[in-house]
């Protein structure tokens, strides 16, 4: 699964960051945006295993859902996209065109991908 491939390069880039700070992380909050075709299951799942024997290793990983917002260069529309729903795809998936005119949209949210913030309990309590 690409999940597992994703996972492995967050733990990676994670890892040498963490060196400088002593304590038991407990969480590592990440960002998805909509765009991001990942199962939030299977990111779990992956982090689950992947994160084993590190310092990583029974940590959670939460995950914050970044909506697809988009700007319209022909009228000016900024917000939120339409969704096609159909069980065959198990998600909705966004229609990147204007809501209002139809036109081709620039999107201004929903591809991130990123680590928000690690969260840690030391020996003075929790710390985020």
């Amino acid at each position: 699964m690409h999940e597992y491939s994703v996972v492995a390069e967050l733990v990676e880039a994670l890892l040498p960051r963490l060196e400088e700070h002593e304590g038991q992380v407990t969480a590592v909050h990440l960002k998805k945006g909509e765009l991001r075709i990942l199962s939030d299951r299977a990111l779990i799942n992956a982090f689950e295993i992947v994160s084993r024997e590190t310092r990583l290793e029974g940590a959670s990983l939460e995950i914050e859902s970044i909506p697809v917002s988009v700007v319209c260069e022909r009228c000016g529309y900024e917000g939120a996209v339409k969704t096609l729903e159909d069980e065959a795809f198990h998600f909705a998936v966004p229609i990147l065109s204007c809501p209002v005119c139809g036109a081709d949209v620039n999107v201004i949210s929903g591809r991130e991908l990123s680590v928000e913030r690690v969260s840690m309990r030391t020996a003075a309590g929790e710390t985020g």
